[in-house]
């Protein structure tokens, strides 16, 4: 059975987003990550899972990031969609149903971990971090929310040297979305084009922004 989560996957992009914070003990994690970037880019995979551990979906892609808060997630099987954006509008197009979905992108992820990652809030003031140690080669860092009521139980972020090369996600339904990051490159030039999104003619449009 093959379940679209366009949240999860909204999560999943912001994460890249993460903005800089002094705090020592994870220096080693995720400030070197950050530390110097201006642009990120990988192909990943993605598996979600159910709570007993059974495969739900399998899917491919490629992601583009560039400070600040821009973004381009592409998945392309099982089934094409985008998601963009430039920092200010969010754009999710499912090609298949001819569909696309506009969103401010501040409003559609500030009651998510998301959040975080975007924006100028206090990590150790809304999640408890702990480093998890070495397994598989990667140095974990697990962040768990400290409100009882986020719709995610925790976040792992897995690094190999300075670089983010996986992420796991566990949501309170008992679902677990793995991701891992394939060929990834910092700094590369990047077209702005690429956080630019013109829907096609004839699709549905749904414009989910405040309306002033």
């Amino acid at each position: 059975m093959m379940i679209k989560s366009p949240l999860t996957r909204l999560v999943i992009i912001s994460f890249l987003l993460l903005p800089h914070t002094g705090a020592q003990a994870r220096e080693a994690r995720l400030d070197l990550f950050l530390k110097n970037l201006e642009t990120f880019s990988a192909g990943f995979e993605q598996t979600l899972l159910n709570e007993y551990g059974e495969e739900l979906e399998k899917s491919v892609g490629v992601v583009y990031m560039m400070k600040p808060g821009k973004f381009h997630w592409a998945y392309y099987e099982p089934y094409s969609q985008i998601i963009i954006s430039d920092g200010i509008t969010l754009w999710i197009y499912d090609e298949d149903l001819e569909q696309v979905t506009i969103k401010e992108l501040a409003g559609s992820i500030e009651d998510s971990p998301a959040a975080v990652l975007t924006g100028d809030l206090d990590i150790d003031k809304h999640y408890l971090v702990i480093d998890q140690g070495i397994s598989k080669g990667m140095d974990w860092q697990e962040l768990t929310p400290r409100d009882l009521d986020s719709q995610y139980k925790s976040v792992r972020l897995g690094f190999k040297g300075d670089n983010l090369a996986a992420m796991v996600l566990y949501d309170n339904l008992g679902q677990e979305t793995r991701i891992k990051f394939l060929d990834t490159k910092r700094n590369l030039s990047l077209k702005e084009d690429l956080f630019e999104f013109k829907p096609p003619e004839g699709v549905d449009i749904i414009d989910e922004r405040p309306q002033h």
